[in-house]
């Protein structure tokens, strides 16, 4: 069995991809998120509820909305400094935010596919103690038309 989710998932979030001739700008997106989960029915007659799901993708794109997302892992991106202030360079360029403003994520930049794999990593934490779940895809969205997926086995 298979079940969708993309109801009003999502979030408005700023970002740049470093080394990318026009994307290096800082720029922003609307972005939305979908998930399918698949699995057998438990013995209420579900997969997943709705509810559960649509809480927890809430609380992972609640973390992400109206704040700058930047990648740690990218070499070419320094943090000078943090305080009340994150202050970073890349390629000559420097930029200062508000230290709440952003938000550090496990990637090597802050493409469409990288987001698709790190809340693909939350959904499957958050799913592995069902055991019916099998299988999850993540679908986000940077613009209408332009999307990447991440799938993952759950459980073993």
């Amino acid at each position: 069995m298979k079940i969708e989710f993309t109801k009003g998932l999502g979030f408005s979030g700023a970002h740049f991809i470093v080394g990318h001739k026009k994307c290096e700008r800082l720029h922003g997106h609307n972005w939305r998120v979908g998930v399918t989960v698949e699995g057998e029915p438990d013995e209420r007659g579900l997969v997943v509820d709705f509810l559960e799901l649509k809480r927890f993708i809430g609380r992972v794109c609640g973390g992400y909305d109206h704040h700058l997302l930047l990648p740690s892992k990218n070499k070419s991106l320094k943090r000078l400094a943090e305080g009340t202030s994150t202050r970073i360079t890349v390629h000559g360029r420097e930029f200062r935010f508000p230290r709440g403003d952003v938000v550090w994520l496990p990637v090597v930049n802050t493409t469409v596919e990288e987001l698709a794999r790190v809340i693909a990593d939350e959904v499957v934490k958050n799913l592995s103690s069902y055991p019916n779940v099998h299988r999850i895809t993540v679908w986000v969205e940077e613009s209408p038309g332009e999307s990447a997926t991440e799938e993952r086995q759950v459980g073993a």
